[in-house]
């Protein structure tokens, strides 16, 4: 069976549907209020979306992350996949599936200095 026939599922869980509901929520609230919500939160939100919905055609399109960049938290996975959001923010990933359908888990969201934590990464 090619991938092109196979069901796409993308979920998210743990820290990244928190960051995705925080995100909405701020908009939310902004336009509750009848103000508008600041540009930053929205092109974040709108680009969260968008790669979210490429996920559903396109389980691989984030960038592979090598295994040997990999921190030794993460090493369970069975791949890890990294998407540059817009605001230096992160979305990090891995696919998983069987014979009918191709999951996506999405288990990050964060920004900058997050992503940096997580990887290890110091500034020079």
């Amino acid at each position: 069976m090619d991938l092109k026939d196979k069901q796409k599922i993308v979920k998210l869980i743990g820290n990244a549907e928190i960051s995705l509901q925080k995100l909405e929520h701020n908009v939310n609230s902004y336009l509750a209020e009848g103000k508008t919500p600041p540009k930053a939160d929205m092109k974040l939100l709108r680009n969260i979306e968008y790669w979210l919905n490429m996920l559903k055609t396109n389980p691989f399109a984030g960038d592979n992350v090598p295994k040997k960049l990999i921190p030794r938290e993460l090493l369970h996975l069975p791949n890890l996949f990294r998407i540059e959001l817009s605001q230096f923010w992160r979305m990090l990933y891995y696919v998983t599936g069987d014979e009918v359908k191709v999951i996506s888990v999405v288990f990050e969201i964060c920004d900058h200095p997050t992503y940096n934590k997580i990887f290890g990464y110091r500034k020079k």
